[in-house]
């Protein structure tokens, strides 16, 4: 089906409707509806889903979301079509509607109080879901689970050990190994409900001021603990110039910031899960690493950014030696 035919299952009167594709997606395709009716303008958020997710996440979603509005938690909602379903299958592809909150996104932090208002947003989300007793339908298979991961990276390295990527990747790799021996174990922190993927551009941001409106992309929600979920947002909040950058840098200034607005919110914290957070920064950088490391051999995930990288192997390893050049940073200070 093409978009204007999944559109007219969601609205009797279609007729004048504006799209916009939103880029920057690594895998699913994002489009901005705005329905024109004559007398009012609405605007809704339109994605088509690829197949890795599976169409159960909206019924987590619908769960997750109903209960945060009633606890006045600003968030997107499911727009159900005009038969009342979730979702539209297509094929191998599913489609979806979201109402549409106005705000701006960033790819890299702006400044220290935009960090700090991140960071209180994230609180407040965990503060209202420490007591929510949810068993979640939908899952990524082995997402966040960093020792199925360095598995992989052993196997592949071992694969691949005749081929010319070895011989660039292998200094990389022997590296994450290394340094993720040595970090010590958080088995004892409790699992809780987290949003999972909080890079900077899953944060809708006020258009005016640095205010943190909402969180977006909820298909990650999963249980875990709070050092993964702080360790995935810090690492990509603090790495000045982002992933891209010809070297990264550790920002201290966001990582302070980040931490006083998110201490200020999460009521909730155990003092182990507050010693844990470094721990989880660099968990999940080198966790980060090794999967481009194994993206950067097979070639087969991350779309091209064409401006910057002449294929997905020189991408993915670039971006595996910032990753490792951010641990080291961050290692020196914590």
């Amino acid at each position: 089906m093409d978009i204007k035919e999944i559109i007219r299952k969601y609205f009797n009167n279609s007729s004048d409707v504006l799209i916009t594709e939103i880029k920057g997606g690594a895998i699913n395709a994002t489009y901005h509806i705005i329905l024109n009716n004559g007398k009012e303008k609405k605007e809704y958020i339109l994605q088509k889903m690829k197949s890795i997710f599976s169409p159960l996440i909206m019924e987590d979603i619908e769960f997750i979301t109903q209960y945060l509005s009633k606890k006045n938690f600003l968030i997107q909602k499911i727009v159900p079509t005009i038969n009342g379903e979730k979702f539209i299958k297509d094929n191998d592809i599913w489609w979806r509607m979201l109402t549409f909150i106005p705000g701006q996104i960033f790819h890299s932090m702006p400044s220290v109080e935009h960090a700090k208002e991140a960071g209180k947003l994230m609180g407040e989300f965990q503060n209202l879901l420490t007591d929510y007793n949810y068993e979640f339908k939908f899952k990524l298979p082995h997402y966040h689970d960093t020792d199925f991961i360095i598995t992989k990276l052993k196997n592949i390295l071992t694969e691949k050990k005749e081929t010319g990527k070895y011989l660039q990747l292998e200094n990389i790799a022997t590296n994450v190994l290394l340094e993720y021996k040595n970090l010590p174990p958080n088995t004892s922190l409790p699992k809780r409900i987290i949003h999972g993927d909080l890079k900077l551009s899953n944060i809708l941001f006020d258009e005016i001021s640095p205010k943190a409106l909402t969180l977006i992309d909820l298909d990650t929600l999963m249980h875990n603990t709070i050092s993964v979920e702080l360790g995935d947002a810090l690492h990509f909040w603090c790495m000045h110039g982002g992933e891209d950058t010809e070297k990264a840098e550790f920002n201290l200034n966001v990582y302070n910031a980040s931490l006083d607005g998110y201490f200020s919110a999460a009521k909730f914290l155990t003092p182990e899960e507050k010693n844990s957070i470094p721990n989880g920064v660099k968990l999940i950088t080198l966790e980060l690493a090794a999967r481009f490391v194994i993206d950067a051999f097979e070639e087969n995930y991350f779309v091209l950014d064409s401006s910057k990288y002449k294929n997905l192997f020189e991408q993915n390893k670039k971006r595996a030696e910032n990753q490792f050049e951010f641990f080291k940073q961050f290692s020196q200070v914590f």
